[in-house]
């Protein structure tokens, strides 16, 4: 259970890194995510199960997603789109082991995952944001080396997500960009897409009544579920599912809410992610979170929460961070505990 942050003294090592206080600095952390520093730089920082900021490892600017390698603890930082480079560190002290900067082309759309010694990330292409899926090799000493792309599904991906050894489910957004500025609205085309990794074809592509709810970020359960979730582009006063599921059986349907609920979420979910038996998503628009059950794919809650940012969660409990420093831990076989950090915490973030 998290704990108010204490002020604690610093102790700064090489590379920028800050370790806070010794417990901390000796502790193993629990949750990591990108954040923004009093001063309004930007760093990727990691808090233990007490509630104390083990490390704070700057970053060259905002990050955005990040995914955790359990086998080699080896994290890998991605900027926000249109981002420029992904930065690979240890979780365990922080330290950054190498910087990818992206190709002179290319731009990071801000996610990537990780299959044994491969990252998958989504690019865009510059001028067009025609979508490409980065396929590196992630040496033993963490520097990374792209081997090849995969192209051909559409425009403006944002999350990507390993469903097992072969299939990469894809969240393509659909929408054309200037800088942040999209220009294809009214002929957006969003879809998600289940790609087949050795040979790069799609093998599934599932799309949306409605082609203003692009499809920006998604979630695989513990059985192979793949939920995705959206930010609607249309009218402002129109009021459409935010949630669907791809489920196993290869069953494609909206997750359900009634309309009261889903104005709620204000058209905008931020970040979603699944435990063995719910489905939790972030609106921080809409200063909430909700809780759906993954199985008959009914909403069981719905908390306010100022700023409602990452999700994350494991096959049996979840967390959520929020840009205000609060905190919210779903512990297995315990209820759910609302608290506060001295963190700002961005828009993603992982439970370890």
């Amino acid at each position: 259970m998290l704990s108010a942050l204490g002020v604690m003294a610093t102790t700064s090592i090489a590379g920028g890194l800050t370790l806070r206080g010794t417990s901390a600095a000796q502790s193993s952390p629990a949750y990591i995510g990108c954040a923004r520093q009093s001063d309004g730089m930007f760093a990727v920082m990691a808090m233990n199960d007490s509630g104390e900021v083990c490390y704070t490892s700057p970053l060259p600017s905002r990050g955005h997603g990040l995914v955790v390698d359990p086998l080699t603890r080896l994290g890998f930082v991605f900027a926000r789109r249109p981002g420029a480079f992904v930065q690979v560190l240890s979780i365990e002290t922080g330290q950054t082991i190498s910087t990818y900067l992206s190709d002179t082309n290319r731009y990071f759309y801000g996610h990537g995952d990780v299959l044994g010694n491969t990252l998958f990330t989504t690019e865009g292409v510059k001028g067009t944001s025609e979508g490409i899926i980065g396929v590196y090799h992630i040496h033993p000493d963490g520097v990374l080396k792209k081997e090849r792309e995969i192209a051909g599904f559409g425009i403006g991906p944002h999350e990507i997500k390993v469903v097992n050894e072969t299939t990469l489910a894809v969240a393509v957004g659909g929408i054309r960009t200037d800088n942040r500025t999209a220009t294809n609205l009214d002929s957006m085309s969003p879809s998600l897409v289940l790609i087949d990794i050795p040979s790069g074809r799609i093998v599934e592509k599932h799309q949306l009544a409605d082609h203003q709810l692009s499809i920006r970020h998604l979630a695989v359960s513990p059985n192979q579920d793949v939920v995705i979730a959206q930010q609607y582009k249309g009218d402002p006063d129109h009021i459409a599912p935010l949630l669907a599921i791809r489920r196993n059986n290869g069953d494609f349907t909206a997750l359900k809410a009634g309309t009261e609920h889903w104005t709620r979420f204000q058209q905008y979910i931020g970040s979603v992610a699944c435990t063995g038996s719910q489905v939790i998503a972030t609106s921080p628009r809409g200063n909430c979170f909700g809780i759906w059950d993954i199985e008959t794919g009914e909403l069981q809650a719905i908390s306010s929460l100022m700023d409602a940012s990452g999700a994350s969660a494991q096959r049996e409990g979840f967390a959520i961070s929020a840009g205000t420093g609060r905190v919210v831990i779903q512990e297995p076989r315990k209820s759910i505990t609302f608290q506060t950090s001295e963190v700002t915490w961005d828009n993603h973030w992982v439970m370890l």
